[in-house]
């Protein structure tokens, strides 16, 4: 017996899960523990199981409105409330709402569970045989529309909780009524089922697809986190009318026309009839230019989604092709007023295209995760030039490399950067790693692992984009952060907005009673620099002072720097031993 466990507390789930393996013998019940309702994967096989016990309170969601979506949506599996709260309403509420049985947690025993868990399979079998045919097509298998609107309405719900993708497919086979005619009704059965059959397999286990009536189907793609992964299915979805289909002696191509609507993430949630309009109307506008035709609503949106699409493509043959490149902008230390680092910046120049900007292609590559294997090449790369610079005899300075969380969760992201230190003997003192604060806080316990285990060779870390998020100075005391960068918000208004002059030397204040060195990121003026309230330590970045360089301009800048401090000054030069990294 398969038992699944919806519960945000794992205490709970625990002692579920103990009284579980009591009430019936360890190798009858195999449980299986789900902490977040928006969890597609899992949620959406939910029917797999055998019964299904739901915390009424977890976070922002309640157990009642879950048990009454899986209801409308069809869901066969029992749903058995588990709440703390004596309550009569409650109780005839999660009645109502489909649940089988309602227990109090504070008084659960394995004689209860078991009692609970028979009763409620025995009563949802008695339904099942009632409710398959309701929601299913007497032809296909397929869900039907009884089926398909409620399961949009989830299926919605679950996309704007993940922050995910969703497309509807609707699908309406072109000239059935001429196949009808001229083969005969088994013929047009025989279509209806093989094309079914087809959309079926192109498409995930937990994907919709439902025959709407007559000729028509709808397919409902959700919790894709990426535009590439919208436009494979596109084509996997159309290649469904390649292949003839036979009946009996007779062979015969159906073509399909095709409307979609897709959600992204970003975009406000819309209702399940304004997204079955949208697509209804993709899908007039594809019978419109001659059938057999793909058209999206929006197309704009189904130019985006192939750009986008082409651009994730390109992020995979980028290394392979050398197409990749990195520059670094100087950061200037405010008592000195000379270079005392650099941040690490990645340029793409694709063969035969324009440059595509960073905040094009980072995001796109940290939703395809193609952002590991990148972050890696920035990596060795950034340490293989700072090898050749200090062998050039360059006077090198730390340089500062961004990592995306994704990086930092892998299991490879510290033993790969020790064993870069390594293969180019360079000291961990010369790097300096960023992770933006809002990542840093949503990972904490997670990422101070990581973070200790490069701080203890020697690596030092900053937190980007400071200002924007929710640290905790508490928090940050606690890390082995050594510097704060300012988010260039603050002082793209520092002479327009009080708040903002205000904000950015509280901020600088605030960094030098911590102890931490503090960066201020684009600064562009003069006017702006001689808003804030520096001390010696800070260090000012930005278009007044680079761009950022080529290695061999920021090389040449360095040695301009070298040679113009031996010039105001050649005494201190004299006798002195070059710092050796090497």
């Amino acid at each position: 017996m398969r038992v699944l466990v919806l519960d945000d507390d794992k205490v709970d789930f625990l002692y579920t899960e103990r009284l579980l393996s009591t009430a019936f013998s360890k190798d009858d019940v195999v449980v299986s523990w789900v902490s977040d309702p928006t969890n597609t994967e899992i949620l959406d096989e939910i029917d797999d199981y055998n019964v299904c016990f739901v915390d009424q309170y977890m976070g922002p969601y309640r157990g009642i409105e879950l048990i009454q979506k899986f209801t409308e949506v069809g869901c066969l599996t029992p749903m058995i409330l588990l709440t703390r709260e004596d309550n009569q309403a409650l109780d005839e509420m999660a009645c109502q709402s489909g649940a089988s049985d309602y227990l109090l947690k504070d008084e659960l025993t394995p004689a209860l569970l078991n009692r609970s868990v028979r009763f409620s399979i025995a009563q949802k079998t008695q339904e099942k045989k009632l409710t398959k045919s309701a929601f299913t097509d007497g032809l296909t298998g397929l869900a039907n529309r009884t089926k398909f609107d409620p399961a949009l309405e989830m299926a919605l719900l679950t996309t704007e909780r993940a922050n995910t993708f969703l497309a509807l497919f609707l699908i309406d086979l072109d000239d059935f009524k001429n196949i009808n005619d001229i083969y005969g009704h088994p013929a047009g059965d025989k279509l209806l089922k093989e094309i079914s059959s087809r959309l079926k397999g192109s498409v995930r286990k937990s994907d919709i697809v439902a025959r709407l009536g007559g000729d028509e189907f709808g397919v409902v793609l959700n919790g894709y986190r990426s535009e590439a992964d919208i436009l494979t299915l596109k084509e996997k979805i159309t290649k469904v009318f390649d292949k003839p289909i036979k009946f009996g002696a007779h062979t015969f191509q159906c073509k399909g026309s095709v409307g979609i609507a897709v959600m992204p993430p970003e975009e406000e949630n819309r209702s399940a009839n304004e997204l079955i309009r949208a697509a209804d109307g993709a899908l007039y506008k594809a019978k419109e230019s001659g059938k057999n035709s793909v058209e999206f609503f929006d197309p704009s949106i189904g130019e985006h989604i192939e750009k986008v699409a082409g651009i994730e493509h390109g992020l995979a043959l980028a290394i392979e092709r050398n197409e990749f490149e990195l520059h670094y902008q100087p950061r200037i230390n405010v008592g000195s007023n000379l270079i005392c680092g650099a941040e690490v910046l990645l340029r793409w120049h694709r063969e035969n295209q324009d440059p595509v900007s960073p905040s094009v292609f980072i995001p796109i590559a940290e939703r395809s995760k193609k952002i590991l294997e990148i972050g890696r090449w920035v990596v060795e790369e950034a340490c293989r030039q700072q090898r050749a610079w200090i062998d050039a005899g360059t006077e090198v300075l730390p340089l500062s490399i961004n990592v995306s969380p994704l990086q930092v969760k892998s299991d490879y992201f510290v033993p790969h950067i020790k064993e870069m230190f390594i293969k180019y003997r360079l000291d961990p003192s010369l790097f300096e790693f960023e992770i933006a604060e809002t990542a840093l806080m949503e990972n904490l316990t997670y990422f101070r692992e990581r973070l200790e285990a490069l701080a203890d060779i020697g690596c030092t870390w900053a937190i980007d984009d400071f200002g924007v998020g929710h640290s905790s100075l508490s928090r940050i005391s606690d890390l082995p952060i050594s510097k704060i960068k300012m988010d260039r918000s603050f002082v793209r208004h520092i002479e327009s907005s009080s708040s903002s002059r205000k904000i950015c030397n509280v901020m600088t204040l605030l960094a030098n009673v911590l102890g931490l060195g503090l960066v201020i990121k684009g600064v562009e003026r003069n006017s702006q620099v001689e808003m804030l309230s520096l001390f010696p330590k800070d260090e000012l970045q930005g278009f007044l002072y680079s761009k950022a360089q080529d290695p061999t301009s920021f090389e040449n800048s360095l040695i301009q720097q070298a040679h113009e401090s031996y010039l105001a000054n050649p005494q201190q030069w004299l006798g002195m031993i070059r710092r050796h990294y090497g």
